[in-house]
């Protein structure tokens, strides 16, 4: 028996679940649905923040109001699950446990309510009944991108979960050319905010001798009309090939993410991408990356900027010292391989299939 799986996600099911898309390729599963559990917010956040087509993103948001309508009749499926903690929205789903198999997946540390994104007003104690009533039902399974998530389950929560991460995809893995002088080539890739570290960056780089790097943009946000005239911003990049490629024509990546009162980096997908690629890797030392890079060097405390110079400063230096740095921390890309991954995610839909 062939799995049937359904994908519901805040925003973009194919960039955090590649490694469902190789199971259905595959044949090991059938994808059913892929859908966004935002209908009007998702398609204007992916019209301002991607500049999606018009005519994707309302085929998308058609498809997803579809499926709310009839999901009472949906029966039989696996149904991977993803939104913040807290989140209202599970009063719209939860009823889909009754005739389905649920996979909740979670990248949040802490669930204590005031350290999470959703905090509904006037219904907080309620909603967090409803959630631990969810999570303990008995057709509710739960997957954590890391393990101090799946901790984290475990204390606040009394719910053990499954450890998959997120995959990388093949093409991140290809060689990379190999670096032939001239400045040091910086990248960010992400959402340009404050939280995202990007005013630490654009104060760090007016720091350096401005022959020396070159910095390279990727994203959309609050803070991309802020961008001097001297970075090079190619906007969104929603290619992943092309994403790779941008990642493995430059040096280091830059990560410099802020802490706030709900939020931290809580994986940092990038990270594990551009290390695929052979690009280094700067990170704050927040809970994603310090269990994506683990012993090897590049994780920062997050205000301390001099850090961050100095270890720039080493690369442009001596090239050898950066080669020595990429060398050390590439192997921690292997462990987020689309095929390890994707190997864990079918041992658990067989399980729940034959359960």
């Amino acid at each position: 028996m062939i799995p049937r799986v359904r994908l519901l996600h805040e925003t973009n099911p194919q960039k955090y679940f590649p490694a469902l898309f190789a199971l259905h390729d595959q044949g090991r599963i059938r994808l059913t649905g892929t859908h966004r559990t935002s209908v009007c917010k998702e398609w204007l956040r992916a019209g301002l923040r991607d500049r999606a087509p018009l005519a994707r993103r309302t085929v998308n948001a058609v498809q997803d109001a579809s499926f709310r309508i009839r999901q009472h009749r949906i029966c039989g499926e696996i149904i991977v699950l993803g939104f913040a903690p807290w989140d209202a929205r599970l009063l719209w789903y939860q009823g889909l446990a009754r005739r389905n198999r649920i996979v909740y997946h979670t990248s949040w540390p802490d669930w204590h309510m005031d350290r999470t994104p959703r905090q509904p007003p006037l219904i907080r104690k309620a909603m967090q009944r409803r959630w631990q009533r969810f999570l303990a039902h008995p057709n509710v399974s739960t997957v954590a991108v890391l393990g101090p998530v799946a901790d984290a389950l475990a204390q606040t929560m009394q719910t053990q979960a499954h450890v998959i991460p997120h995959a990388v995809a093949e093409g991140f893995f290809t060689p990379r050319r190999a670096r032939k002088g001239g400045p040091l080539k910086l990248l960010f890739v992400g959402e340009l905010s404050a939280k995202k570290g990007v005013p630490q960056m654009l104060a760090l780089l007016e720091k350096l001798p401005k022959d020396a790097v070159t910095l390279t943009t990727i994203g959309r946000g609050p803070l991309e009309t802020q961008l001097p005239a001297n970075v090079i911003h190619l906007g969104a990049v929603q290619d992943r090939a092309q994403l790779a490629r941008h990642m493995a024509d430059h040096d280091v990546l830059l990560s410099l993410s802020q802490r706030t009162a709900t939020w931290e980096e809580l994986f940092g997908l990038v990270i594990a991408e551009a290390l695929a690629t052979g690009c280094g890797v700067i990170a704050s030392d927040h809970i994603g990356p310090r269990a994506i890079l683990q012993d090897a060097p590049g994780l920062v405390a997050e205000h301390d900027q001099p850090a961050v110079a100095r270890l720039l400063q080493s690369f442009i230096a001596s090239p050898d010292a950066l080669c020595r740095f990429r060398a050390a921390q590439k192997p921690k890309a292997t462990p987020f391989a689309l095929p390890r991954i994707a190997a864990r995610w079918d041992a658990l839909f067989q399980e729940l299939a034959y359960a």
